[in-house]
């Protein structure tokens, strides 16, 4: 993730408490571990217990203090093993804490002296976790938290073209490059005349929205070869596909959303466009204008 939204994940979850963390978890190990790989505690009736996972055979016990307190940190550790131990440790041989804090040293030694082998979770790893989730998982657990869905472009962006790039292939063919263009000359040849106004609002919204500027950004930063892979599949995939450029360019769009994108997921979709009309721009793409030739 980047640094806008990885800070704005942590701010967020270490504002959480009580049963409002415990509710985080469920949303971030269900994504994490799957639906059928994690029991969420309202269906376990408690007893100790703030989620399982089935697949580990693993008890989680969470916990999201107001303030970091060393008494009332031991007496939650201590409190929530008995209760495992009590209930749960004939069925679930692991036991995993988990806090939205970085674990003090005296807590860790704590759940070191009563079970050895017990998985400790703090912010960092959770933080490692939500990197390791789907550009829409992110999206989701940002949406339970309340975060501003532009924190997200970029790294949805990212994801994207690194979809593309990992399926492409090198080439020594260069694709010639060019960005001094007039953008309504490139669309009053490619597009019909009742769809112009439509293209020009659309890559007008992009441009005001800092979407283009992104993606320069982040094309900027890959490698000579990754650009050139990622410029020649899009430009094979346009040369096999049939017909008008706007008929070109939705074949292109199914086809990547097919392969790379969640159901019905209308942020690839938007973010995907963003990118093809970025390379369109740069006359990848496209039949060309008197000035490109």
């Amino acid at each position: 993730m980047n640094s806008p939204l990885k800070n704005s994940f942590r701010v967020q979850i270490e504002s959480l408490n009580l049963f409002k963390f415990q509710d985080f978890i469920t949303e971030l190990f269900i994504l994490r571990y799957g639906s059928e790989n994690y029991i969420p505690p309202r269906e376990i009736k408690d007893k100790g217990a703030d989620g399982i996972i089935t697949s580990s055979n693993t008890l989680v016990a969470c916990y999201g203090p107001k303030s970091v307190d060393k008494n009332r940190y031991l007496k939650k550790i201590e409190d929530d093993f008995e209760s495992y131990e009590d209930n749960w440790i004939d069925d679930y041989k692991n036991w995993m804490f988990v806090t939205n804090n970085d674990i003090p040293e005296y807590a860790i030694k704590k759940i070191n002296a009563l079970k050895p082998d017990a998985t400790q979770i703090g912010i960092k790893n959770i933080l490692q976790f939500i990197e390791e989730l789907t550009s829409s998982q992110k999206r989701t657990l940002g949406t339970f938290l309340n975060i501003s869905r532009d924190l997200f472009a970029r790294d949805y962006l990212k994801e994207l073209i690194e979809d593309l790039i990992k399926d492409s292939e090198f080439t020594i063919e260069n694709v010639d490059y060019k960005t001094q263009i007039y953008f309504p000359d490139k669309v009053s040849i490619n597009f019909k005349q009742k769809d112009i106004n439509k293209v020009l609002d659309e890559y007008d919204s992009y441009f005001e929205n800092g979407v283009f500027n992104v993606i320069g950004g982040l094309l900027f930063g890959y490698e000579d070869e990754d650009f050139e892979k990622l410029k020649h599949k899009i430009k094979y995939d346009y040369t096999n596909e049939s017909g008008s450029f706007k008929k070109r360019l939705k074949q292109m769009i199914d086809k990547y959303l097919n392969k790379y994108s969640s159901e019905n997921d209308d942020e690839y979709l938007y973010y995907l466009r963003a990118i093809l009309l970025y390379l369109f721009e740069q006359c990848i793409i496209g039949d060309k204008t008197k000035a490109e030739k």
